[in-house]
């Protein structure tokens, strides 16, 4: 049977009622009850639709649905469980969901791929338990392998060891979900664009090209206090007047910088501190760094997006190439080496990350094809 626009929009819905919050929106933190029923909803979801499915031991569940020739590394697609407080019901799990109905659409009308594919929903992606990005993903890649799960404070008090207790993982979950990526042949992940490229345009899905890198510096301005009234215009040290010329110039460059390209990067940053030894010259007063924060841009498979974009021609949906201008455990995957790709899908008037963040069905629907057939074509190579 073809992908179903009802089932996709009810699956949404009871997602959706895991965390849900009476002014709208939904709050569904890792490790919290809400998550661990979710995650409970979603893998009975997995077994109907004839997957294995399990949970690894940090709190990543995996349906996996077994192919012709099994051996063969996987294909895997999916998103993250998680939302941001009082966030929307389409921000990671419509990746989910996406990657669902696929292998739902295969059992019922009796494909197996050649490859096995796996769909993910992975856990704490948006760093609002242990200030950490992607940190499920992280985890099976291996890098909190050397730790003890004690070292990693819970940002509301406590450690990951206790949210592990509560879940029934195991202590050692972050030696033991360290499986790497190796067994896997590429990864696909669907999400809402969360911007309004796609919708300005009247597109249907983008074919992601990178995932931006960004900037943050974080600065202190020493200025001088004096009585206001005696203290003449020369002689002020004003470290409120500096930070606001120091404000409107960097709006003049950039607010935050991110950039598919690290050259952008580099080039604005050069800008910025030009700015700042100005500013501090001009007004006297001392500007001292104190935190300087760097994510690098993370370039996608270019044959995997050829694969999505020619998915999308078939179908007929429109699309463009286009850069992330969020992070998402995609990112973690194409570092790792995974061939790795992502298909957007439109934002209404470009919201996420808010009770008001939604999509339109019929977009969705016309995406997961594009999805269904792009996995497909990876799986049979």
């Amino acid at each position: 049977m073809a992908i179903q626009y009802e089932r996709i929009k009810k699956t949404i819905a009871a997602l959706a009622a895991y965390g849900t919050l009476p002014q709208g929106g939904t709050t569904r933190l890792s490790y919290t009850a809400e998550y661990l029923a979710a995650q409970a909803f979603l893998q009975r979801e997995m077994l109907e639709s004839g997957m294995l499915a399990e949970v690894d031991p940090i709190g990543n569940l995996i349906g996996t649905y077994v192919g012709r020739e099994p051996e063969l590394t996987a294909v895997m697609s999916g998103s993250h469980l998680d939302t941001v407080l009082a966030g929307g019901n389409f921000d990671g799990a419509l990746g989910i969901v996406a990657a669902l109905e696929c292998v739902r659409s295969w059992q019922e009308e009796g494909y197996r791929p050649k490859r096995t594919v796996r769909v993910i929903a992975t856990i704490e992606e948006e760093c609002t338990a242990f200030g950490m990005a992607c940190f499920g993903v992280r985890v099976r890649g291996g890098e909190f392998k050397k730790q003890q799960p004690e070292s990693i404070v819970h940002l509301t008090g406590g450690s990951l060891a206790e949210c592990l207790q509560a879940a029934g993982l195991p202590h050692s979950a972050l030696q033991d979900a360290a499986v790497g990526f190796q067994d896997l042949a590429a990864f696909v992940e669907l999400h809402i664009e969360q911007g309004a490229d796609l919708e300005e345009r009247g597109l249907t899905c983008g074919a992601v090209t990178a995932i931006v890198g960004y900037d943050r510096l974080f600065l202190t301005l020493h200025g001088e206090a004096n009585h206001a009234g005696t203290t003449s215009m020369r002689r002020r040290r004003d470290a409120l007047a500096a930070a606001a010329e120091v404000i409107l110039g960097v709006k003049e460059l950039a607010i935050e910088t991110r950039a598919a390209d690290d050259r952008v990067l580099a080039e604005v940053r050069a800008k910025i501190m030009s700015l700042l030894e100005r500013t501090a010259c001009k007004s006297g007063i001392v500007i001292t760094k104190e935190n300087d924060f760097h994510v690098a841009a993370v370039p996608l498979s270019e044959s995997v997006r050829k694969v999505i974009e020619q998915s999308a021609a078939e179908c007929g949906v429109s699309f463009q190439a286009m850069p992330s201008w969020a992070g998402h455990d995609a990112q973690i995957f194409a570092a790792s080496g995974v061939p790795t790709g992502m298909i957007f899908v439109p934002s209404i008037n470009g919201v996420s990350h808010s009770k008001e963040e939604s999509s339109d069905f019929q977009s969705v629907t016309q995406a997961v094809k594009v999805l269904e057939k792009t996995l497909k074509t990876l799986a049979e190579v």
